[in-house]
């Protein structure tokens, strides 16, 4: 996969969504390569035609955007275990098969010297130093402490 960097920061969802952000946030994580099981997908797909059913899990919803939130913010330190995803210090690692010289790339970070990674996910979009993804008076976006989160 390749990697993505954002370089602005400010509103990706406005408030004008109302409660429709929430099926928002999850759909802008798949978008950047958030893995979602494929019954949690189809719960989240049927929110525009379901969500004033009385058993519709609302609840859980949120607590699945909460959860994208949390991926959107991982991954944006250097990894703890290798020096840029080469020479990992655990040796447990992976080399590439086209790879004459057989480098040693770090299986925590997968290479790619970022972390910490939540397991059996990709990594998110890189972001500016300091910025989080996070709800600001109603809106959905990537802030700095300056702007609030």
């Amino acid at each position: 996969m390749e990697t993505v960097t954002l370089t602005e920061t400010g509103c990706h969802l406005d408030n004008h969504r109302g409660h429709y952000i929430t099926a928002a946030v999850i759909d802008l994580a798949v978008g950047y390569g958030w893995i979602l099981d494929p019954m949690l997908k189809w719960v989240v797909d049927q929110y525009d035609n379901h969500n004033t059913d009385e058993d519709y899990p609302h609840e859980g919803l949120i607590e699945l955007a909460d959860e994208a939130i949390e991926w959107l913010n991982s991954g944006q330190e250097a990894c703890d275990n290798c020096d840029g995803g080469m020479s990992p210090r655990d040796g447990d690692y992976w080399t590439h098969k086209d790879d004459a010289d057989k480098a040693k790339r770090c299986k925590k970070c997968t290479g790619y010297g970022r972390g910490p990674r939540l397991a059996g996910q990709n990594f998110p979009p890189k972001v500016p130093e300091g910025a989080r993804w996070g709800y600001n008076d109603g809106d959905f976006g990537l802030y700095t402490e300056e702007e609030e989160i």
